[in-house]
């Protein structure tokens, strides 16, 4: 199984496909696996390399303090580890925030930045995102891992998207139990993103940048555009309507079209 040794750990990562580098960051209790539709359809355009964040998947799961700078340290040491000088990056929620963290404190390593239902963070974008923590915590309560995976994803995804497609959620489901992240390493990423502000910064980003928002996310509800246009007026943004927070589940092929498309322009 490919892994590569960065910062002392073990880094799970997979790749697939020939051409420009394209490493995917998933976010938070998110697998490598999830990306499954982006890996299939970009790889035939780029080399994708997608790879399970400390304490999730197959990675190493240390129980120790996490950072978003360290989370991007390590996935900068996976690029390195594999030779690899310049990449795309994209990100998916906490994986949007190690994104921006590569891009600002590794400009050299980014080629182009793609941002995926994310934000950067801070108390605004707490205090908006706080009524989805507070219901999924009530639903989730007690419950065993598999119905916590499917009440989670019920919930982030756009209303009527769970009971429409049953199959894209129990796929989720099947491939988030293949190794079901521990308590403690879900509580370490979540302090990690908790603290991350990163809204005096991301004004610096210089490398071209798409971000792509969903109308019905309710992690990082649709406000948060706003703050993303003031702080990158330069950037391409596109909103999908009927589409939540699981942009990768809920518009796969979209989400690989237009990544592809802002990659080649």
């Amino acid at each position: 199984m490919p892994y590569q040794s960065v910062n002392g750990i073990k880094i799970y990562y997979e790749e697939r496909g020939q051409g420009e580098p394209l490493l995917l960051i998933n976010g938070l209790a998110f697998p490598m696996d999830l990306w499954f539709a982006q890996v299939e359809e970009l790889s035939r355009d780029f080399r994708v390399i997608a790879l399970d964040n400390r304490g999730i998947g197959r990675s190493d799961q240390p129980d120790e303090d996490y950072s978003i700078p360290l989370l991007a340290s390590d996935a900068v040491g996976l690029l390195k580890a594999l030779g690899i000088e310049k990449s795309y990056v994209a990100g998916l929620s906490m994986g949007g925030f190690i994104s921006q963290e590569i891009a600002l404190s590794y400009p050299d390593i980014v080629d182009r930045l793609v941002l995926v239902a994310t934000g950067m963070g801070g108390p605004r974008s707490q205090e908006l995102g706080k009524p989805f923590w507070e219901k999924a915590a009530a639903a989730i309560s007690g419950k065993p891992a598999e119905e916590v995976y499917r009440i989670d994803l019920a919930l982030m995804t756009a209303p009527g998207f769970a009971g429409s497609r049953p199959d894209v959620i129990e796929k989720a489901v099947r491939l988030r139990m293949q190794n079901p992240q521990p308590l403690y390493a879900f509580l370490r990423q979540f302090a990690a993103c908790s603290v991350f502000d990163n809204n005096l910064r991301t004004p610096q980003i210089a490398q071209p940048t798409l971000i792509i928002l969903g109308q019905d996310d309710p992690i990082f509800p649709i406000d948060l555009a706003r703050d993303f246009r003031q702080a990158l007026p330069k950037a391409k943004m596109i909103i999908y309507e009927n589409c939540g927070h699981a942009i990768l589940l809920e518009k796969p092929d979209r989400l690989s079209k237009d990544i592809r498309e802002f990659l080649k322009s």
